[in-house]
């Protein structure tokens, strides 16, 4: 089992290269973030997975110059997107922006996207709300013939360009793998994973117990085999919170059994990476070196 950390990234403090640097350090695998490139001062729901809109989504840096300045720091970290609303960039800029990441880190880049949540962001940046996960999918598509393709087409019904040149290609010979986020348990998953067996490359739900994860990975693996590829291949990650693998700050410098014994459940079930939350969604506090150490003793790493 692979095990990556994500939370809140502060330019300030302690630092994006000292965050990095000790994740890295310590033996974490990847280290992930998310965006949102603005939030609406009025926001009709601002509501997500119950938890109340977080304080610090108003202070997120920009998610791509942050990864680059960790991947300069870095030989071996991993980095991941959790998650990148693809549908608010255009895909020729996305590509590029990612593709230039993937060179930097020399292959170190894992996309994850989702569709976002806020309306009121798709109404200040002039696109249809309840289309975007048409929008998002035709971005996937079109990011995937940009890396792959010399003169790369595409049309679509978002999005359409002639024969474009779109270098430098990423480091990553098919481009980093895109893995799609998705809620939690209560979460009706049965058409995020037909998207993931038709377009992605992975999975990234958010707090899914090990019964019901076995159940999901089921169905995808026969979807994939419906699409004729293979189950094997596919990144599949899982976001937790800290307490739900019994590591609070109470755990010292022992391993918790609790996640030995989880993760062992989670593997079982197909998952290869679980990117661990300090404390939950509510917090609003940046990820700091006490919280990672903490996590990365919890974890036995």
């Amino acid at each position: 089992m692979k095990f990556g950390v994500t939370g809140y990234l502060d330019i300030d403090n302690p630092g994006i290269p000292e965050v990095a640097r000790r994740a890295e350090s310590l033996g974490f695998e990847s280290l992930w973030t998310g965006e949102h490139i603005f939030v609406p001062v009025e926001i009709a729901d601002p509501v997500r997975h119950g938890v109340p809109l977080p304080e610090m989504y108003k202070h997120l840096p920009d998610l791509f110059v942050i990864l680059s300045t960790a991947a300069a720091v870095t030989t071996r970290l991993n980095f991941g997107t959790n998650i990148c609303i693809a549908a608010q960039r255009h895909p020729l800029e996305l590509a590029k922006i990612v593709a230039t990441l993937d060179r930097i880190s020399k292959g170190r880049v894992i996309l994850g996207v989702g569709n976002g949540w806020i309306r009121e962001e798709a109404e200040i940046l002039g696109y249809d709300f309840d289309r975007k996960v048409g929008l998002t999918n035709e971005h996937i598509a079109a990011m995937k013939t940009l890396w792959t393709e010399d003169e790369p087409r595409f049309s679509g019904e978002f999005v359409s360009f002639p024969p474009v040149h779109s270098k430098p290609k990423p480091h990553q010979k098919s481009g980093p793998p895109i893995v799609i986020g998705s809620g939690g348990a209560t979460t009706d998953n049965s058409r995020i994973l037909k998207r993931v067996a038709r377009l992605a490359d992975g999975w990234l739900p958010l707090d899914i117990g090990p019964e019901q994860m076995k159940v999901e990975l089921a169905e995808l693996k026969r979807l994939c085999e419906e699409q004729g590829r293979d189950f094997a291949d596919l990144d599949i990650s899982l976001i937790l919170a800290s307490p739900a693998l019994g590591i609070t700050d109470a755990t010292g410098q022992r391993k918790s059994a609790q996640a030995e014994d989880l993760a062992g459940q989670y593997a079982e079930a197909g998952v290869g990476r679980i990117v661990v939350l300090p404390w939950g969604l509510s917090t609003s506090a940046a990820l700091d070196f006490q919280s990672m150490e903490m996590l990365a003793a919890g974890l036995g790493l």
